[in-house]
């Protein structure tokens, strides 16, 4: 785990989706505003020029429909769920931990659970927290 107060430790792009990085540098309290990931990769030293038209962070929406990346905001919670994990459960061997849940690993990660959940609620699961119509009765 990186000393945060030494001044030494470097931003990395696992910080930032961790959401432990904000505009004035690293979050030490869960109140400060989270810098977005993207922002913190274009921000390094010869990043390359970004453009909207081919922005390579945003590619995933180019894909076709049948290979989709799983959803941003699922991928962001398991990443912060481990991160946090690692960080305070196994704080004495973290540093063997450190980076573990690389990108192809968190993807495949996101893949499983959203199959899982696709699995587990088949075609009508998403029913189960919508109310029926009642019919009235006449009297």
């Amino acid at each position: 785990m990186p000393d945060h107060d030494s001044g030494k430790s470097r931003v990395t792009l696992y910080d930032a989706v961790a959401g432990r990085v904000g505009y004035e540098g690293w979050l030490l309290d869960k109140g400060g505003k989270p810098l977005p990931p993207d922002q913190v990769l274009y921000r390094r030293a010869n990043a390359p020029v970004r453009y909207a038209e081919d922005d390579p962070y945003f590619a995933h929406r180019h894909l076709a429909p049948g290979n989709r990346l799983p959803d941003s905001d699922l991928l962001k919670t398991i990443h912060a769920y481990a991160s946090d994990f690692y960080g305070s459960v196994l704080q004495h061997d973290a540093h063997d931990d450190f980076r573990s849940l690389d990108e192809t690993a968190l993807l495949a990660l996101g893949i499983l659970l959203e199959e899982a959940a696709a699995h587990s609620l088949k075609d009508t699961g998403d029913l189960a927290f919508v109310e029926g119509a009642e019919k009235e009765q006449a009297h």
